[in-house]
Parts: structure tokens; sequence; C-alpha cells
């Protein structure tokens, strides 16, 4: 855990998403966010989880796409943000070394 970063509890994560309990016990059980804590009490989660929760309620919301679907988008957008980071940092490598 991070000492320096923000988390919030299962209740402070339902206001900040604007999305009931229900709704982030399912996002839970699809892998989609996985709070530190061994049950709703202790539940944690830091402030990627609320950008991610808030993605994955939108796609439901706006795209009618089921849960499982939804695990699945994120983790593909995941990647290809992860992809696009490193795509940028070779860039700049190769950049370095062509103009030497």
């Amino acid at each position: 855990m991070d000492l320096n970063a923000q988390y919030f509890s299962l209740e402070e994560i339902c206001y900040a998403t604007q999305s009931p309990s229900q709704t982030i016990v399912e996002l839970i059980n699809q892998g989609i966010v996985e709070p530190e804590g061994s049950g709703p009490e202790t539940w944690i989660f830091d402030t990627q989880m609320i950008t991610v929760t808030k993605k994955a309620c939108r796609l439901h919301r706006d795209l009618d796409i089921d849960w499982s679907g939804i695990a699945l988008a994120i983790s593909l957008i995941e990647e290809l943000d992860q992809l696009r980071d490193e795509n940028q940092r070779l860039r700049k490598r190769l950049e370095r070394f062509l103009d030497q």
C-alpha cells in the first residue's frame, strides 16, 4: 500500500461514483476492481479504482454492456494505455539515439 495515495471506503467509493454498493460488489466479483481488505467493512479503494469504476459504470449505462463484457473491455483499454505509454517512451529513446 502506497502511504502517499488516498484511499476510500466502500461508502466513499459509492458516493464518489454515484453507484450503489451492489454495483461495486459486482465490479469486485468480476475482477474489474480489486480492493484491499477481507470484506465490505474493511475494503479500501484507491483513486485508480474510482476512475475504473466510473468508466465501467459509464460503459454499462451508455452501451448496455454486461459486467463480464465490461471486465474484458476495461482490461483491453488498460493494455492499450500501457502499450501507448511504452510506445511513447521508446519513441523518445529513439529520437535521442537519432539526434546523436
